[in-house]
């Protein structure tokens, strides 16, 4: 065949999809051969290219043929290239089929490098296969070979799951058997290539090619167009294929001129109908098509709109796109393309929740369009649903939706609709009826098709298969979807703020889609709110829509209300339906239409669904509480008045009594008070209440009665006082009572919340002092809940106490009449007072204890109350514990409740009794510290461990849970809450040592064991064994199930920051465990100690100190037999570095613990933990952990590594002081292994020290006799024991033995073991010295005992060998040996004397000086031979060079004891030489210059006794007196105290003629002390030296004395010799007393003389007003005040001077009252209380006697002033405390006339002042009136001066205190009838007192204790009617004062703001000097 001819049928083949098919193809078309070479060529080139496989490895040579194959098409011969061409083209378009996708991009440029050539073939085939992939959708392969490629299996099969797979093949392999084509089969197999054609994808790479050679293409437009026309729906574009579509896009974007297509404006329009698509890529490339025309409207904002879909940057472009600056001509074009691009964002659903804030954020941009342009918004959305609707003439009508619109469209419309409402709502008004209309046709389609396939489904539910079925549910799921969306967006119009004329849609949208589905409404609305239920409430927001819930269906509210009653109804569903109602509650209001025509109508049946809902609560508190149930009372409250029913009436009734009488915690008082009003309305509609003793009447009454306690706020208590008054005109019986009720729950008009004090105040007045008489007993009932609910107030104190006062008139009720009071008391009264000293508030509890102690006093029929008439102490009002416990003064609270603890200690108080009040009442005080004195916080955690002790079971167990509960609150009390646990868990009390079979606790019941105790307790019934132990195997089920368990958790929560507060606990846990049976008790021990051991490992000093102290006392609970185990549990926890340290610090603390205080008795003995002692301690001293610590720039925190080598030193000591002999060698068994290691002298130093101290623990030890003590010291000065001898060296055996056969060196040092105890074995002997001497010190040995002294024989000889020794350690202590074997009757000492004080000597000489310690010791040692031994002598030459010796040391401080030991043993033996005296010389000047007080007292003894012993001769004795007068006036104090001290010894012990020889001196030099010494120390032993003088002088030297003192008095020019004169007048009346009565008139003249020369110049200075001359005054106060204290004296020594003659100057002395010096007012006022105390009160006389009227108001006006000073202190303030009670006691012996009414009619706000009152009004007043009158106007004015001053004296509550006790010595001495005159004085400053907050000083809280104090005196003397009604009045005037001087405030700032700034930067600035005050005060 020729080969045109074959290439003619092959051709098509050429451009196949199959390789093989093209590769055969071209093998076949070389094999025919062409006439052309160059054909011949470009196809053997083309087969190579064919030939390269088809993969990724051969994909990059296939592209390089393909790219060298245009080149292959020569030039010149047209027609060879033109089918060069053809074939190479042909050839490129099959690349484009094959499914590479690395080959297409080449063949395109093959192509389009072809189109430059032979643009016409290349456009011909590209078109031409362009149609046939447009028109075809896959080259179909041959019927032949689609027909042989797969056989069926005829077995048919339901689920190809259950499909067999081996019988399948077995019927497939016997089918193609059968068929007998097996050869037909394999050659049809062969041609299967397996070679797929995607046609989609081959027109898309068509159309890049075509995209490559754009200008072939554009030249072709009028065949391009058309076709791509055809392939478009124009009225449905986007159905093309999207990837198909975005080729031809990019076709097209690439064309330069598209005016000049074919079509145009068709293409253009096109694509302005793509700039919607929600395909972001797609928008890009039509809007790239669309600027190729270039439109000068759309070109300036090509980078606005490219931006706007940028995926990363259209936000930032939407928030700068302002349509206000566009201009008008390309606002159209610009804003309709923007709009459509924004809407195809909109649309696209991509992003988080649905693309939902793109929508918002577009949405709020488009907001900047106009109405007109938002249309096409609109236009846009409805696009789908093709626009125009049919006009009906009757109004609207439904229409179905288009049936090519999908459901999918529906509910995207449905959703964008949404969000254009919420944003565009109101600006798309014209728009709505299209918008409404086809929102209308949506939802009602979707309904009628849901309810169309309802009945579907009933017709043909058999019918249906499986997978229809799933498409009609997956169709019902989006119509449901569809209406909700569409109901949903129907609300939405409604909420739009736009009125709107809804009603032409309303009726058509009832018919449709509401009516149908109200049936349902209650049903479908369980869940959730329904979107109907949404669209109900969207209508009730509006008073225009409400109309609609009626107008249409009348059934639409009543199922609305349905809901409420739904079964299973959620409490969102109800929620919404309460907003429904509380909606239509508020039109109806505000319209009446609406109420008429909507509400009302439907009202009986809401009350009805209201009811059900109240009643199906069943009392149910939590339904209650919540909102739901807050607001269905509320609403119920509302429609109460609607009610008509009484058995519905009677049911809410007995639905709200339980519900009433829950608590505030459990239900809200605000629901309390709806629930209240709602009782209004309900009384009235029950026809029993009638009748009195009907049990409704009863029931309500009680309710009623009851709530009067438990309501509090103002609309509660006033809704109950008008639920009352309801039923009181119900039943006039009780109208009374009612009007009572009324009067004590009366408030204010004026102010919101505040009570009307003077109706409560007349009410409670009328109750107590009239109208408690005439009460029946029904009648108390709300009056006793009333008091119980007033006395829990804390704020109003005659409220208070008013309430205290009606329950005590009950109590006497009770007590005199019994029943049927007496059920009253117990049931409601009791139980009231009980629950109320739970209370937080101490001035509630204290007024609830008044009340229980009346009751105890009267009540003594009543058991319960009888048990604490202990507590009454028999009436003594001090002790009595109700009283004190709640007494202002700490420390009487403190006695009470120690009582109490005493009390219940002695089983006085049951447990029932204890758990009900007194621990809950002592629980008030187990608080913070910070909040409460320590002491009495302190004394309540005991008190509590006593109680506890007498708790049965049940209340012991319930109260350690309760206060491990608060511990674990973690707040500022968690200590405090610890302590207490520990002390309830120290009284644990239940025996449970021996173990209960467990098989024994089936007889117990099983009701609470302790209930059963508890009732045991009055009868006890015969033993019941099996009873008893089933009880005791329940406690211990309890003890190790529950609160072991419970405690041990607590304990073992790590905390570094709370383990201190936990830790304990475990003391408490160890007081339970050791109660424990023996096999649990070891366990938990162990445990516990475990704990503990490990929390010393904590890194806080704080947790670990704490426990150590609990381990402490752990130890001291268990005993001595677990002393090993807990050390043991110690070393197991604590094994390296620093807590080793821990560990020694810990086991000294431990050890410190046990054996000191009342713990020795029981740890006398430590033999079992002394190897592990030893062990710890030598560690930390010897070990390397102790090396670390001595290294130098060694530096730590830690409290233990600092401390734990002394600690360790010390608990070898205390060790040492507690073991037996025999284990001696195991405690210096560590020490003698260090001795052998090594000979530092660093560790040389503490072994020394170390043994010193276990010496002298040694010497302490009981277990040590001094028998086995001199036995013990003896071996090892000798050095005999056996643990002191040197041990044999054990070698090594087995693996550890060293090799010693090696033949070289192998280490350059080699450490040899050496023993280094010979050379340091001396120590020992040392140590045996120091034993002895320490022994021997304390007075062990008893010499009457012939063991001890035959012991201590052989001892001389032993201690007198030491001091040869060669080591100075022993020389020391053996010289101190020697000294004390001396002072020993043994018969060998004398002749061993000689050589004791030979060898002394030689020591003291070889020395040379007396610098060394071993010299000191020698002088001693030496001294106390001589002092003991008088037969021992010393040579005179000895003793000369000794004194030399002396003398240069005599002031050197390290060797002065010693020195003036051996110098006083000297004097003592009467060694008379020369050298002595010299020596005494220089000692007596030592004496008086030495600043050493030892040194002085040294030099004194030894002066004084050389002195009285050593010749004297008469010059030198007068030398030595003068000498030490003259030192008398040494310049230091020391020196001159030194002298004195030796004068009064002289003065004491020398012969009486001496002293009196000397007296005269001495005298004169002690007078001049005092006269001019400035030394207050040297002044006072002055004056006793002068009264120990005086002793020894006779009666003439003493008259020349008083000569001599009356001789300085009378020189007034000299105002020293005065002051002296005054002094030695006080000491000589002091010291002689009765002897100085002969001087007493001189002396009373020349102090009277005194005393009016110093008035006189007082008066001067007053008169002159100089202030210089009272600061000269004020410094010479010296002579007033020693006046007046000579004075003082003489009354004291003769009272009866004080009454006679003119003895005493009295006017004077009142003068001095005023004096500038505090000291001198102090002694005047004493002077005057003397006088007032010898003279008995009496009215004052007119005349002008010492006490006449004149003189005591003018006494009693300067001790006003007194209290005024700021020198006032607290003796000068009792003081005038004491004189002014005596002057107000005399005042009121006066007559008062009732016509003074001064205090009666007293303004609170006076001053109190005369010069600021009338003369002639004052006069007239009663002088005790006046005078209550300045010190209350004094008191209030301390305060508010305090006040007003930033910082003021310390002393400033002195004077109200002052002023307080003496307003409460006068209200105990006045009647009560007087008091009333002065109560509003009294009042006045008490109340600001005890009401002010202001100031934080701490004498404040004083001065408020003693405010209450006085104030309970002044209730308990003028009664508490009179009292609570003047101090509610004046409480009530003070609050007004406060109040207009605040509103004045307000209106002065509005007024002058200018001020009010001012004021308020002065504040400011006063706060900013505050706070740095305050800091000045912390640095």
């Amino acid at each position: 065949m020729p080969f045109d001819d074959l290439y003619e049928h092959l051709k098509p083949s050429l451009v196949s999809h199959s390789r093989q098919l093209r590769l055969q193809t071209l093998r076949l078309l070389i094999l025919a051969g062409s006439a052309s070479p160059c054909i011949a060529e470009f196809m053997q080139k083309a087969l190579q290219a064919e030939e390269v496989s088809i993969d990724v490895q051969g994909a990059r040579e296939r592209v390089l043929r393909i790219s060298r194959l245009p080149v292959a098409v020569k030039e010149g011969d047209e027609v060879t290239a033109g089918i060069c061409a053809r074939w190479l083209i042909g050839m490129s378009i099959s690349y484009l089929k094959v499914n590479l996708k690395p080959l297409w991009a080449p063949a395109v440029a093959a192509l389009a490098t072809l189109a430059n050539r032979f643009g016409d073939i290349v456009w011909t085939l590209l078109f031409s296969e362009l149609q046939a992939a447009s028109s075809a959708s896959a080259e179909a392969p041959p019927v032949w070979l689609k027909e042989r490629t797969e056989e069926e299996d005829d077995v048919w099969e339901t689920e190809r799951s259950w499909r067999d797979p081996n019988a399948h093949k077995v019927r497939i392999s016997i089918t193609r058997w059968l068929c007998h084509d097996a050869a037909s089969r394999a050659m049809v197999k062969s041609q299967l290539t397996g070679d797929r054609f995607d046609v989609s994808m081959y027109e898309q790479q068509l159309l890049s090619a075509l995209e490559a050679c754009s200008s072939l293409a554009e030249k072709h437009n009028r065949d391009l167009v058309p076709h791509f026309l055809s392939l478009v729906d124009l009225d449905a574009p986007s159905k093309l294929h999207r990837p198909k579509l975005s080729a031809w896009l990019k076709l097209f974007s690439k064309f330069a001129n598209p005016n000049a297509l074919r079509s145009t404006d068709t293409l253009r329009a096109l694509y302005v109908k793509y700039l919607s698509h929600p395909d972001r890529a797609l928008q890009r490339l039509v809007l790239s098509c669309l600027f190729t025309y270039k439109s000068p409207r759309l070109a300036p904002h090509e980078d606005t709109l490219r931006t706007l879909l940028d995926d990363t940057k259209w936000r930032d472009e939407l928030v700068l796109l302002d349509f206000t600056k566009f201009d008008q001509e390309e606002r159209a074009e610009f804003v309709d393309t923007v709009i459509r691009l924004l809407f195809g964002m909109m649309i696209d659903r991509r992003g988080k929740r649905g693309g939902a804030d793109r929508r918002a954020a577009i949405l709020s941009t488009l907001a900047g369009c106009s109405d007109e342009e938002l249309a096409l918004l609109v236009d846009l959305m409805l696009e789908p649903f093709h626009g125009g609707r049919p006009v009906h003439e009757g109004g609207f009508t439904m229409v179905p939706v288009p049936e090519d619109v999908s459901t999918k469209q529906q509910a995207g419309f449905l959703t964008l609709l949404g969000d254009v409402l919420k944003q565009l709502g109101s600006r798309l008004v014209g728009c709505w009826p299209t918008l409404l209309e086809t929102l209308l046709d949506l939802t009602g389609g979707a309904q009628t098709k849901i309810s169309a396939q309802k009945a579907d489904d009933i017709e043909e539910e058999a019918e249906a298969e499986d997978d229809e079925e799933v498409e009609v549910l997956d169709s019902a799921k989006a119509l449901r979807n569809i209406r909700q969306l569409g109901l949903k967006r129907l609300a939405g119009f409604f909420r739009c703020a736009v009125v709107f004329d809804f009603s032409p849609y309303m009726r058509e949208a009832f018919r449709t889609f509401i009516s149908p589905r109200l049936h349902l409404l209650d049903q479908e609305n369980t869940q959730s709110p329904s979107s109907l239920l949404d669209l109900f409430h969207a209508w009730s927001q509006r008073l225009e829509y409400a109309v609609y819930l009626t107008q249409y269906d009348d059934n639409t509210l009543p199922k609305v209300y349905d809901c409420l009653v739904a079964t299973n109804v959620k409490p969102v569903v109800i929620s919404k339906v309460f907003d429904i109602v509380e909606q239509l509650q508020s039109l109806s209001g505000a319209d009446d239409n609406i109420h008429e025509h909507v509400f009302k109508p439907h009202v009986s049946h809401l009350l009805t669904n209201l009811s059900t809902l109240v009643s199906r609560s069943k009392g149910n508190v939590d339904a209650m509480t919540d909102v739901l149930g807050r607001r269905q009372i509320t609403i119920l409250s509302e429609l109460a008045p609607y009610l008509s029913d009484s058995s519905q009436a009677t049911m809410l009734i007995d639905l709200f009594a339980p519900l009433l009488r829950k608590p505030h915690k459990t239900l809200p008082e605000k629901i309390k008070v709806d629930m209240t009003r709602i009782l209004c309305n309900l009384f009235p509609l029950i026809p029993d209440l009638a009748d009195a003793n009907s049990v409704a009447f009863t029931k309500a009454y009680r309710l009623l009665a009851q709530l009067f306690q438990t309501l509090r706020s103002r609309q509660a208590r006033l809704a109950l006082v008008s639920a009352f008054q309801v039923i009181a005109k119900i039943q006039p019986s009780i109208q009374t009572l009612s009007d009572l009720m009324a009067s004590l729950n009366a408030y204010s008009t004026k102010r919101l919340e505040e009570p009307d004090f003077d109706r409560r105040m007349a009410a409670f007045a009328e109750l107590n002092d009239h109208l408690h008489k005439s009460l029946v007993h029904h009648d108390w009932l709300p009056i006793i809940y009333n008091m119980l609910s007033f006395i829990q107030d804390p704020a109003e104190l005659a409220i208070r106490s008013s309430a205290a006062t009606s329950l005590k008139h009950f109590v006497d009720l009770v007590a005199d009449e019994h029943d049927p009071y007496e059920e009253t008391f117990l049931k409601i009264l009791l139980p009231g007072i009980k629950n109320g000293l739970r209370s937080k508030a101490e001035l509630v509890r204290s007024e609830l204890l008044i009340v229980l102690s009346h009751a105890v006093v009267r009540c003594t029929s009543i058991l319960s109350l009888q048990e604490m008439r202990v507590l009454l102490a028999g009436g003594d009002e001090e002790a009595n514990f109700f009283n004190n416990v709640h007494h202002i003064q700490i420390h009487r609270r403190t006695r009470a409740v120690r009582r109490l603890a005493e009390f219940a200690e002695q089983g006085h108080l049951k447990s029932s009794t204890l758990a009900d009040w007194f621990v809950p009442l002592i629980g008030n005080y187990i608080v913070s510290t910070d909040s409460l004195d320590h002491h009495l916080v302190n004394e309540a955690i005991l008190t509590m461990g006593h109680m506890a002790k007498q708790l049965n079971w049940s209340a012991y167990y319930a109260l350690v849970q309760r206060y491990l509960k608060l511990a674990k609150q973690k707040d500022a009390s968690e200590r405090v809450y610890v302590r207490t646990i520990v002390a309830i868990l120290d009284a644990f009390h239940f025996p449970m040592e021996e173990a209960v079979p467990r098989e024994v606790a089936v007889f117990a019941p099983e009701e609470n064991v302790d209930e059963e105790e508890g009732e045991q307790e009055e009868a006890q019934p015969e033993p019941q064994p099996t009873h008893d132990l089933a009880k005791l195997a329940r406690i211990q089920d309890a003890v190790n199930g529950r609160l072991l368990p419970s405690l041990i958790s607590y304990l073992e929560k790590r905390d570094e920051t709370e383990d201190s507060l936990r830790i304990p606990v475990a003391t408490g846990i160890i007081q339970i465990a050791k109660h424990l049976p023996q096999d649990l008790r070891e366990a938990q021990i162990s445990r516990l100690l475990t704990v503990l051991s490990q929390v010393l490992k904590s890194k806080s000093q704080e947790t670990r100190d704490l426990a150590r102290e609990t381990l402490c006392r752990i130890a001291r609970v268990l005993g001595p037999d677990y002393l090993s185990l807990m050390i043991r549990e110690m070393r197991g926890a604590l094994l390296r570095g620093p807590h080793l340290h821990v560990l020694a610090y810990s086991v000294h603390a431990l050890l410190v613990h046990l054996t000191s205080g009342d713990h020795v008795s029981t740890f006398h003995t430590l033999d079992s933990c002394v190897a592990d002692v030893a062990a710890v301690s030598s560690e930390v001293i010897f070990g390397e952990s102790g090396k670390d610590v001595q290294a130098e720039g060694f530096k730590t925190k830690m409290r233990e590594v600092r401390g734990s080598s002394s600690r360790g030193v010390d608990s070898f000591a205390l060790v040492a002081k507690y073991i037996t002999p025999t284990k001696i060698s195991a405690l210096l068994h560590p020490i003698r292994n260090v001795m052998s290691e090594t000979e530092t002298l660093k560790i040389m130093q503490q072994i020394e020290e170390l043994l010193k101290r276990i010496a002298g623990g040694l010497n302490s030890n009981a277990h040590l006799v001094p028998s086995e003590l001199l036995v013990l010291c003896h071996t090892l000065i000798n050095q005999n024991a056996k643990f002191l001898k040197e041990a044999p060296k054990h070698q090594p055996r087995g693996k550890g033995k060293r090799k010693d056969d090696a033949l070289v060196q192998t280490k350059r040092q080699v450490t040899m073991d050496q023993d280094h105890y010979a050379n340091n074995s001396f120590r020992f002997v040392a140590f045996g010295l120091d034993l002895f001497n320490t022994a021997h010190r304390r007075g062990r040995f008893d010499f009457k005992d012939p063991v001890i002294i035959s012991r201590l024989e052989p001892m001389v000889a032993v201690i007198g060998n030491t001091l040869y020794s060669s080591h100075m350690q022993v020389v020391s202590p053996g010289l101190r040996a020697a000294a004390a074997i001396v002072k020993c009757p043994v018969k060998s000492i004398d002749k061993s004397l000689p050589v004791f004080i030979r060898q002394i000597i030689d020591v003291i000489k070889q020395a040379g000086s007396t610098e060394p310690e071993a010299v000191q010791t020698a002088f001693k040692a030496l001294a106390t031979i001589l002092r003991d031994h008088p037969s021992a002598q010393v040579k005179e030459k000895d003793l000369v060079y000794l004194l030399e010796l002396l003398g240069p040391d005599l002031e050197e401080p390290g060797r002065q004891a010693a020195v003036f030991t051996m110098l006083r043993a000297i004097i003592a033996r009467r060694f008379v030489v020369p050298e002595i005296y010299d020596i005494m010389d220089k000692v007596a000047e030592i004496m008086v210059t030495n600043q050493s007080p030892s040194v002085q007292e040294l030099c004194r003894g030894a002066l004084l006794q050389f002195l009285l012993d050593y010749p004297q001769g008469k010059g030198r004795l007068r030398n030595q007196m003068t000498f030490l007068v003259k030192n008398l006036s040494y310049v230091y104090e020391s020196g001159k105290l030194s002298v004195m001290e030796l004068l009064s010894a002289m003065i004491a012990k020398f012969e009486t003629s001496l002293v009196q020889e000397y007296a005269d001196l001495l005298f004169l030099g002690l007078v001049m002390v005092i006269a001019n010494d400035d030394s207050a120390k040297c002044r006072e032993v002055a004056t006793e030296l002068i009264k120990g003088l005086l002793a020894r002088m006779e009666v003439k030297q003493r008259n020349v004395v008083v000569s001599h003192v009356h001789t300085w008095a009378v020189q007034h020019s000299q105002a020293q010799l005065t002051r002296v004169s005054a002094q030695m007048y006080s000491l000589i009346v002091d010291f002689l007393k009765t002897d100085a009565v002969p001087y007493i008139p001189s002396i009373c003249a020349d102090m009277n003389a005194v005393l009016r020369r110093c008035a006189d110049a007082l008066e001067d200075a007053a008169a002159g007003e100089d202030d210089d001359e009272d600061s000269d005054l004020s410094q010479q106060w010296h002579t007033p005040y020693h006046s007046l204290l000579a004075l003082s004296r003489v009354l004291r020594e003769q009272p009866e001077l004080a009454t006679g003659g003119d003895n005493v100057d009295w006017p004077a002395v009142t003068t001095l009252l005023l004096f500038p010096h505090a000291w001198v007012r102090t002694a005047s006022s004493r002077l005057l209380g003397t006088l007032f105390a010898s003279m008995p009160a009496a009215p004052p006389p007119d005349d002008e006697s010492l006490l006449s009227g004149e003189t005591l108001e003018e006494i009693s006006a300067k001790l006003s002033i007194q209290l005024r000073s700021d020198n006032l202190d607290d003796n000068l303030s009792i003081q005038i405390v004491k004189n002014l009670f005596y002057v107000g006691k005399c005042f009121a012996l006066l007559e008062y006339h009732p016509d003074t009414k001064a205090a009666d009619e007293a303004d609170d706000d006076s001053d109190g002042e005369d010069d600021q009152e009338d003369t002639a009004v004052e006069k007239s007043r009663h002088p005790l009136s006046r005078l209550f009158s300045k010190l209350s106007y004094q008191a209030r004015s301390s305060l508010i001066r305090r006040r007003s001053k930033a910082r003021i004296s310390p002393n400033w509550s002195l004077q109200p205190a002052s002023i307080l006790k003496w307003f409460a010595a006068m209200i105990s001495h006045l009647d009560a009838t007087l008091v009333e005159r002065f109560l509003v004085h009294i009042l006045n400053p008490v109340y600001r007192i005890v009401e002010d907050d202001t100031i934080r000083d701490p004498q404040m809280d004083d001065l408020k204790g003693l405010a209450v104090e006085l104030q309970d005196l002044l209730q308990l003397k003028v009664g508490t009617t009179k009292f609570s009604t003047v101090y509610s009045s004046l409480r009530q005037k003070i609050l007004d004062v406060q109040r207009d001087r605040k509103a004045v405030r307000a209106i002065q700032t509005a007024t002058n703001p200018v001020a009010a700034a001012q004021r308020k930067l002065v504040r400011n600035v006063a706060k900013k000097e505050s706070r740095k005050r305050k800091s000045e005060t912390f640095l």
